[in-house]
Formats: structure tokens, C-alpha cells, sequence
């Protein structure tokens, strides 16, 4: 149990969250709300029949699973509304700023046009924003198994969608067998775009898929990183750089990258000066919420008051928003964090 005060500045305290996936975030109900609507069969018709999916065996059990329920979100109305119900969690859990992925592949695959998706999203986070919910940018989460070539289309929609609030480029899926290297070109031309860049690294494969992200990708941010602590030169290689990691502990627990919490790397990546942030992943398939992420860590790995608030500023300063909102969120986020203290007393 947490103390009382702990437990309430966890509830209350702004976040930002760069790691989640917006098909990973679409609630049960929802799913089966698609389901009906676009006429895709699932295997089970009950929320409660769902919930029971959400057990994996391994990494690739869960990506498998993934695909199956985003078969599910078939125009840009289907995001619209996945990307409003987003935004409206996002602010009951004090997110301020959020950067949401969506997995290109999964739907130019099956023909949808993905201006739409991204047209949906953005409409879906800016009517969410009207009513309170947290600015949001979008990031291409680019499947790697898809191969480099087939990705040069996709990243062009990428950098002609900024206008709509596309900030980032990233590849994901998995990383046994499709190593980072193979993407170098894409990356440039991403980052000469003004795209942030980040990679799932890290995850499944150990420190040479966070070398080759960091040395031939060009990346700022790594989506997990946590194999890093296998290498002591990673790990100073990650600090002298400033290179963060989006840790995301009740994903890597649930699809069994680490056993337990209590062996969960990111405590020691932490101590040893690594920046890291903490993020939900995908909510839905890993029965949390970026709150819920806090608290854990701070029961399971002992995190206290000044570690979640510098792990905040963290995420604050890693984002990819231009630098003077980079900046001016910083500062927002810092006053909030003072001023909750001092209110509780913590």
C-alpha cells in the first residue's frame, strides 16, 4: 500500500505520456462496438469473454492478438472516435501532453487510405482538446517486419500530414530478425523532414538493437531500451548522449520480456542516471493506465515523490514538440508538480 499523500499526488500529478498506442488503447467495449458496426468477426462476443485475450505467452502472442482486434477500425470515423475516447482518459489521468502512435501498416494493408486515419485521429484528439483533454501529437509506428521499402510511401504521408499534428517516426513490431540498420535512409530523411525519430529497441533483442537505433538510426528516445542494462558501455553510451528510454514496466512484465516487477531493469537504469520515463503502452492489452504505472513503480521498485516528478520532467523535456512549446511545457509541468507538493504537504 502507498501512503495516503503518495497515492493522491500519483492521482493528481500532471503527466506527459510518450509512449501509447492508439489501437492499443481502444477499451473492450469498444472493440465490440467496431466489431458490430464494420461487420468484422471476433473471437469472442463479451466484454468479459475479451478480458481473457489479454493473457500472453510471449511478445509475438501479444502482437498477434494486437492484429487481430485492429482488424476492428476500418475509416477515418472508426478513429475519430478511438482518438476522442483516447483523449478523454488521457485528461482523467492528468495528462497534459501526449504522444500517440498508430501502426500505418495494420490498415494501408487493408486498403484503408491513411490521410483518413490521420485526418479521423486528429479531428478525434482536437474535439477531445475542446473539452479539456491534453494537446496530442501523432506517430508513425512503422511495422519493421513490413521491410524498408514498403515504408517510403508511408513515411511521405507522414511528412505531408504534420500540418494535422503528426510530430515523430518510429518503427515498431518485432525486433527478432528485422535489425534497425535496414531503416537507416528512411530515418534521415524523417529526421530532415523535422520529424522526431525514435525505435522500439531493446524490448525482446538485447543492447545491439539499441546500438544500432541510437548509432545508424539517429534516434533521440528508445520505445523500451530496458535490455540496455546488459551492457555497462550502453548504458554511459545512453547518459553521455541524453538518450531516453520510454519504459513501459506492465507491458514488458505482461508480455514476458522481464518475470516480475521487482526484476524490472528500470529501477537500475534509473540509479545509474538513465533518462527514462514511464508510459502505458497499450492500455487496453495490458490492463493499465499511465497512472497505474506510477503507482506500481513506486510500490514495486520504491520510486518516491522527487523520483516520479523527475521522470515527468523527463518525458516533458523528451517530447517532440517545437522548442519553445517543448520549453513552455517544461515550465507549466514543473509549477503544477510545486504547487501539488506544497498543497499535500509531500
Amino acid at each position: 500500500m502507498l501512503p495516503p499523500a503518495l497515492a493522491t499526488f500519483i492521482e493528481r500529478m500532471p503527466k506527459v505520456e510518450l509512449h501509447l498506442h492508439l489501437e492499443g488503447a481502444v477499451s473492450p467495449r469498444t472493440f465490440l462496438q467496431l466489431s458490430q458496426r464494420n461487420g468484422v468477426a471476433l473471437p469472442v462476443q463479451h466484454e468479459a469473454e475479451l478480458a481473457a485475450l489479454f493473457q500472453y505467452d510471449d511478445f509475438q502472442h501479444f502482437l498477434d492478438t494486437f492484429m487481430v482486434l485492429a482488424e476492428t477500425i476500418v475509416s477515418g470515423e472508426d478513429f475519430a472516435l478511438l482518438a476522442y475516447e483516447l483523449g478523454k482518459e488521457l485528461a482523467a489521468q492528468q495528462v497534459l501532453y501526449a504522444e500517440v502512435m498508430i501502426s500505418p501498416m495494420q490498415h494501408v494493408r487493408r486498403g484503408i487510405d491513411l490521410r483518413e486515419v490521420v485526418a479521423g485521429a486528429a479531428a478525434g484528439f482536437a474535439q477531445a482538446r475542446e473539452q479539456g483533454g491534453p494537446l496530442v501529437g501523432i506517430v508513425f509506428d512503422y511495422g519493421r517486419q513490413y521491410g524498408a521499402e514498403a515504408a517510403w510511401p508511408i513515411l511521405e504521408v507522414a511528412i505531408d500530414c504534420r500540418a494535422l499534428g503528426v510530430v515523430g517516426w518510429s518503427i515498431g513490431g518485432n525486433e527478432i530478425g528485422h535489425p534497425p540498420e535496414e531503416f537507416a535512409a528512411l530515418f534521415a530523411t524523417a529526421r530532415q523532414a523535422g520529424l522526431g525519430v525514435m525505435a522500439h529497441a531493446g524490448e525482446v533483442v538485447g543492447p545491439a538493437s539499441v546500438w544500432g537505433a541510437i548509432d545508424v538510426l539517429g534516434v533521440s528516445r528508445i520505445g523500451h531500451g530496458i535490455r540496455s542494462i546488459e551492457d555497462p558501455t550502453l548504458v554511459a553510451t545512453l547518459i553521455e548522449r541524453d538518450i531516453v528510454l520510454d519504459v513501459c514496466p506492465s507491458s514488458n512484465v505482461r508480455t514476458k520480456a522481464v518475470t516480475s516487477w521487482q526484476t524490472h531493469p528500470l529501477r537500475q537504469l534509473y540509479d545509474a542516471g538513465v533518462l527514462v520515463t514511464i508510459n502505458s503502452d497499450d492500455p487496453t492489452f495490458f490492463e493499465t493506465t499511465i497512472s497505474e504505472e506510477f503507482r506500481r513503480a513506486a510500490i514495486h521498485l520504491g520510486f518516491t515523490v522527487d523520483d516520479l516528478c523527475t521522470m515527468t520532467r523527463n518525458a516533458a523535456q523528451a517530447t517532440f514538440l517545437p522548442s519553445a512549446e517543448r520549453a513552455t511545457l517544461v515550465t507549466t509541468i514543473e509549477t503544477l508538480q510545486r504547487n501539488l507538493r506544497s498543497e499535500l504537504g509531500i
